[in-house]
């Protein structure tokens, strides 16, 4: 998805590293009181369930580690009826439907997926990784997945004026973290969702962050006012940028009926305190009973949770666990050398990397998969697997994508460096060794990166033979 020169991905990492460097080392620790409800302690109870999260993988549909059998399941796209081998990996989705007692399966009523903007890109910012469509900032980091279409696959890829569709979360500023993009056909429909700002009912006007909205032709469905959450329907802009709506719609919140359980994976946008925070617009409490997996990190706005539990009778989501999602830094890029399917593991470059059910599981390949699973992959296959390191050297992914090979012979790593002796060191397990070839980005060449990489977040693209990395470039990220 990414190669040694996106200097996108290197802002995005010195916004994050100093959390993720942390959480590295505790990613397998657990916070808080050690009570469990639910299947299995997952908190999931035996039932109806809403269920809210990435597509990490299909055969149904697999979401926040369950796998969803959608026979029979209404599935709803952008607000149309749709077919299961219309959504892809990496979009957001609503679930409703059952879980079983093996915590693990299901069977889904209703699949939703709407996308939180489609419109032209109006704006490329590379150096912060982020893109502008309809007036919306759109981050992009090392787990968003990418169209195929889109090459190279990252925001290099993308043109001005470009339609693309972007499913996410949002975060406490009103932008959208992006969790896929895809490109659409040139004079698609706009599409925005957001919350209402700056209502003016008199002019027929109002605003979702830098995005005006005329909408005195368009039809509402419910009550316009400031702070609710709409979806806005549009076909064009007026001459001043202001999109001209045809059809608005408040959409409800998640809470349902008392005691209906929940499974919602979203960004943390209001925070009181650890007993009172809002994401996906919906109240979370917790209290004794709760189980928190922090992962070394601090709940608090803008972090990523994935939380499972009860609505009670105030339409509150009651925490049965609060389970952190740090988004790492760490990465390995190259060809895969072993696969073990039945626990979950292959080896790339001589990092260990583990899989998981909550991993995504995308087939970028010319022969893409569909059903991609682990067992797919083969000896030779070129992949890029995103994730954190925990234990040193191993590498828990929660992305893997399968790619064409580049057919350069080169490799890539990305993860805190170790074991410094010139001229050699540790990344994600894996000896890289450097030569009078190789370049150092950044003032004072090998002396000052040898002097100073202990313990940093750097990047190394080279050579991989006989279980080493021979670098062709380095460079300390943070």
């Amino acid at each position: 998805m990414r190669t040694i020169e996106d200097t996108g991905r290197t802002t995005m990492i010195r916004r994050s590293a100093t959390i993720l460097i942390a959480a590295l080392a505790l990613l397998t620790a657990c916070d808080g009181p050690t009570q469990v409800a639910g299947i299995q302690g997952s908190g999931l109870t035996v039932g109806t369930t809403q269920t809210v999260g990435p597509i990490t993988s299909f055969g149904s549909i697999f979401v926040n580690g369950v796998e969803y059998a959608t026979s029979g399941a209404q599935i709803l796209i952008d607000g149309q009826p749709g077919t299961e081998t219309q959504l892809e990996t990496g979009q957001i989705v609503s679930v409703t439907g059952t879980i079983n007692a093996d915590g693990t399966t299901g069977s889904a009523t209703e699949v939703d997926f709407n996308g939180n903007v489609q419109g032209p890109v109006t704006q490329i910012d590379s150096a912060n990784n982020t893109l502008t469509i309809l007036g919306q900032a759109v981050q992009i980091t090392a787990a968003t997945l990418l169209d195929p279409s889109i090459q190279p696959a990252d925001l290099t890829g993308l043109q001005l004026g470009e339609v693309v569709e972007v499913s996410g979360f949002a975060d406490a500023s009103g932008a959208t973290v992006a969790s896929r993009v895809d490109l659409k056909a040139s004079g698609s429909a706009l599409q925005v969702r957001g919350a209402v700002q700056n209502l003016d009912a008199t002019g027929g006007t109002f605003a979702i962050n830098s995005l005006k909205v005329n909408y005195s032709s368009a039809t509402v469905t419910g009550m316009l006012a400031d702070g609710s959450t709409i979806e806005v329907h549009g076909t064009t802009l007026d001459p001043s940028g202001a999109l001209l709506a045809t059809h608005i719609e408040v959409l409800p919140g998640l809470g349902t009926s008392a005691n209906q359980h929940a499974d919602l994976d979203g960004i943390i946008t209001t925070f009181t305190s650890s007993s009172n925070f809002v994401l996906l617009g919906q109240q979370v409490t917790t209290d004794a009973n709760t189980r928190f997996i922090l992962h070394g990190a601090t709940l608090g706005l803008n972090l990523e949770v994935d939380v499972k539990g009860a609505f009670n009778a105030s339409g509150e989501l009651l925490a049965a666990t609060v389970e952190a999602k740090p988004h790492s830094s760490s990465y390995v890029r190259g060809w895969v050398e072993s696969v073990t399917a039945s626990n979950n593991t292959l080896s790339v470059l001589g990092v260990q990397v583990v899989t998981s059910r909550t991993t995504e599981l995308d087939d970028r390949s010319s022969q893409p998969v569909r059903q991609f699973r682990l067992t797919d992959l083969r000896i030779g296959d070129y992949v890029e697997v995103d994730g954190a390191e925990a234990p040193a050297g191993t590498l828990n992914a929660a992305v893997l994508q399968r790619e064409n090979g580049n057919g350069s012979g080169r490799s890539y790593l990305q993860g805190v460096a170790t074991a410094l002796a010139q001229p050699s060191f540790t990344v994600l397990g894996t000896t890289v060794t450097t030569t009078a070839q190789t370049s150092f980005v950044g003032p004072g060449g090998a002396a000052t990166f040898f002097a100073q990489a202990a313990n940093h977040l750097v990047k190394v693209s080279g050579t991989f033979a006989n279980g080493a990395l021979t670098a062709d470039q380095v460079q300390i990220l943070q």
